[in-house]
């Protein structure tokens, strides 16, 4: 069009044409030059970390902490949500607080001796949905990180307003659940499996040297006899029979909190000196039991393995020899 007009198309109507001056149009591309941008939402605050200047008197462990947080006629709406660690020991951490399927709050780092990590706000309200906290820790030590604990906490109300305590390092009395308590004796039991199994090595590369290449025998009074006596050896891996609380897992957390629980049971076969164990995984779709055996396959200790009919399991279990 002459005159200095233009034909204008809409996305929306492609059918329709409307005239419009060049002069408007380019007016309104300088006023959208110098337009100001609207302002993304403000980043939330870092967490707050609160670390005790002297050590914990009587410390419990690693404690989910719920700090009530009044609103208006100082009723609670809701609460600030704490992981605690008032002992001596510093740990690798992931936490989750499930409702259902949603993950409301989650945090994972590194926990400090006898400091207070802030999680986030958790709603009065969602106390009804019976919320699930997972917790996994690793000591750090100077040779490493130890074996990973993990824990599934259900917070039920009834128990909830029942555990409500002074808290130290935030000085408030909260709601306190400790998940994991008696580091002392876990961390004893810890190094004493570590040394009980570079004391086997060492006695088994010495019977090697005496009886030659093909001395194969086992020598049980090198284990723990107490611990080979009430060791269990089979496991089973069905997610039941592991844990409370599955069904809102999906297919990937169920399989890796089974390779978790089995991954131990092999360690403590091969600690207390169990020759042969049995692995339950049943027949469903084939996953884990295929999953079992790649494992397997890449354990030195494994001398041979089988999933063949059993008087006991079926097809649903795989049988492990351990040298």
């Amino acid at each position: 069009m002459g005159n200095g007009m233009v034909q204008l198309r809409f996305d929306d109507d492609p059918s329709s044409l409307i005239p419009a001056f060049e002069e408007d149009l380019e007016a309104v591309t300088a006023m959208n030059k110098f337009a100001v941008a609207p302002k993304s939402a403000p980043a939330p605050p870092p967490l707050r970390v609160i670390a005790s200047k002297t050590p914990i008197e009587q410390p419990k462990g690693i404690q989910l902490v719920f700090e009530p947080m009044p609103g208006k006629d100082d009723i609670v709406t809701r609460y600030k949500t704490w992981l605690l660690n008032d002992t001596e020991h510093a740990f690798l951490y992931e936490l989750n607080i499930f409702i259902g399927e949603e993950n409301i709050l989650g945090l994972d780092g590194k926990m400090e001796p006898y400091t207070i990590y802030e999680v986030g706000d958790m709603l009065s309200d969602d106390l009804n949905d019976s919320p699930e906290a997972e917790l996994a820790i690793r000591r750090i030590t100077t040779a490493g990180t130890d074996d990973e604990l993990f824990k599934v906490l259900k917070i039920r109300p009834k128990q909830f307003f029942k555990n409500f305590d002074f808290t130290p390092i935030i000085t408030v009395p909260a709601h306190q659940f400790v998940i994991f308590d008696r580091f002392e004796k876990i961390i004893a039991q810890q190094k004493e499996a570590e040394n009980l199994k570079d004391y086997t090595q060492q006695k088994k590369s010495q019977a090697k040297s005496s009886s030659g290449s093909n001395g194969n025998s086992r020598k049980f009074e090198l284990y723990n006899v107490e611990a080979f006596a009430h060791f269990e050896p089979e496991i089973d891996l069905h997610i039941q029979a592991l844990m409370p609380g599955y069904a809102r897992l999906d297919k990937g957390e169920i399989l890796r909190i089974q390779m978790k629980h089995f991954e131990s049971f092999m360690e403590r076969a091969l600690r207390v000196g169990a020759s042969r164990v049995f692995v339950i995984h049943g027949i469903g779709e084939g996953k884990l039991k295929e999953t079992v055996a790649d494992r397997l396959r890449t354990m030195p200790f494994v001398r041979k393995f089988k999933n063949e009919y059993h008087h006991k399991y079926g097809y649903g279990a795989t049988e492990v020899w351990i040298e």
